[in-house]
């Protein structure tokens, strides 16, 4: 019975380290993470700048969660009166760790996107990112239980035995990636944005247990509107995700109402808006997602909790886990000219 029970165990976390292993990190509130969502949303916001803190937990409920956390700056460098565009910059810095042997990916992004107003009500913005990932498996955990360690005979089915996969198995690895996008923005009577992202152009070669494969392009596809329902004050957000990535395909739909309590300047976010927001999405086959937000002082924050409906719902009693998104704009002292921003 405790050699099934330990069987399974092990197959709950051999799913969340391939997971971890062959998906990238990405949060259930993407509109609230434009790091990770498209390098052409860098600088796609009304103000001077903005950081964004994101935190995934998800799977609690078993015994090897994996917890996410990204943070992210970006600012407008360069505006061009003259052609009606500028140069955005931004930063971001993504850590993934997941059970007790602490498998993750550390990654650091630099980002940078020009946007173009084509009209008085298109945008187009393009964006490259590019950057630096480490990923890493614990070695030295005393959590970690090999097959040559298995003793019948002993109390709890595993002695103190030489491993068979040595620290040289284990080693970290990095390597350089490189991402870009395309954004699209009408600022009419509906406000509509849709944009399309390419991640690891390179394809940077993995290391994994001395196997060696190809980090698998990802194509992500994402789009949303803003429709007034009651003049200016209740809005309702549509918002699609699409990604694929190798033989891993997501989609995400949903809408949230925005209540709007208090408008916030036209142009320049002095006066911030105060409003709240509830709705969710549904991740086809895997999850369906709440999400409750609010926008008070320049500030937003975000709040959603995933429950499960696909074969890991039996393991964690559809519980998925929570996230948290939260984010500052700094309010800009003159007139910018941008497009809506996604946030």
């Amino acid at each position: 019975m405790k050699t099934k029970i330990k069987s399974g165990i092990f197959i709950i976390v051999l799913l969340i380290t391939n997971e971890c292993f062959t998906q990238d990190i990405h949060f259930s509130q993407f509109s609230s993470s434009p790091a990770t969502l498209n390098p052409a949303s860098t600088g796609i916001f009304t103000g001077s700048v903005r950081a964004v803190y994101n935190f995934k937990d998800q799977w609690k409920t078993i015994a090897y969660p994996y917890r996410t956390h990204s943070f992210s700056v970006d600012m407008p460098i360069v505006e061009d009166i003259i052609t009606d565009g500028g140069i955005s910059g931004g930063i971001s810095v993504l850590s993934d760790k997941a059970g007790d042997l602490n498998v993750g990916t550390t990654q650091i992004n630099l980002s940078i996107a020009a946007n173009k107003n084509v009209s008085l009500e298109h945008n187009i913005s393009v964006g490259l990112q590019g950057g630096f990932a480490q990923w890493a498996l614990d070695g030295s955990s005393e959590a970690q239980q090999w097959d040559s360690e298995y003793d019948p005979g002993v109390y709890g089915g595993y002695a103190n035995k030489p491993f068979s996969i040595t620290s040289s198995d284990l080693e970290n690895f990095s390597y350089v990636d490189f991402s870009t996008g395309i954004l699209w923005n009408y600022k009419g009577p509906i406000k509509v944005h849709a944009g399309i992202a390419l991640f690891h152009l390179t394809k940077p070669t993995l290391s994994y247990l001395g196997d060696n494969e190809k980090l698998n392009g990802k194509m992500a596809f994402h789009g949303g509107a803003a429709i007034n329902i009651k003049g200016a004050v209740i809005v309702a957000l549509p918002q699609v995700l699409i990604l694929k990535q190798g033989p891993q395909f997501e989609s995400n739909i949903g809408a949230l109402i925005k209540y709007r309590l208090q408008e916030s300047s036209k142009y320049t976010g002095e006066n911030a808006e105060t409003a709240v927001y509830l709705g969710g999405w549904y991740r086809f086959g895997d999850a369906f997602i709440a999400n409750v937000k609010m926008d008070y002082m320049n500030f937003s924050l975000g709040i959603s909790y995933d429950v499960n409906v696909s074969n890991l719902a039996i393991a964690t009693a559809s519980k998925g886990g929570y996230e948290v998104a939260l984010a500052y704009i700094h309010p800009l002292t003159a007139k910018r000219k941008t497009a809506s921003p996604l946030l």
